[in-house]
């Protein structure tokens, strides 16, 4: 039999999956998911395609596609390594800042348009599960 505290774990862990899975791939950002991800982990600082991959848990052969699509819309840009002429440092452009905040912008306005369909009181509700959220996964 199964307690109360595994359901709860097991439904907010459910509900929070659900709703990564909705922003991501049905909010109609203007980039696929793994290329925002990419994204948001250059954000944090230059990293190397080996990194970037390794980050990612993806091949390097895929993370070499990746970067090269997002390298031909100047959303990052490769440098030399100054201490191993032979590694590359991929970093993130201006151009690829303004997608983030881009996404960010269409993901937000997904999530609204879906929250506008709740009551005050449900929106309530929701805010405070939010703080409780961040508050446990700190």
């Amino acid at each position: 039999m199964v307690n109360a505290m595994t359901r709860l774990a097991n439904e907010v862990r459910l509900a929070c999956q659900l709703v990564s899975h909705k922003v991501r791939f049905e909010s109609g950002a203007p980039l696929p998911p793994h290329q925002l991800s990419v994204l948001f982990k250059l954000r944090r600082g230059s990293m190397t395609p080996g990194e970037l991959a390794e980050e990612e848990q993806v091949t390097a052969p895929s993370m070499t596609k990746t970067l090269a699509t997002l390298e031909s819309q100047d959303l990052v840009a490769r440098s030399g390594d100054p201490g191993d002429g032979r590694r590359r440092i991929i970093s993130i452009t201006p151009t690829g800042e303004a997608a983030l905040r881009d996404a960010a912008s269409v993901r937000d306005s997904f999530m609204e348009a879906k929250l506008a369909t709740l009551s005050d009181e449900e929106r309530a509700t929701l805010a405070e599960a939010a703080r409780i959220l961040r508050r446990v996964l700190e």
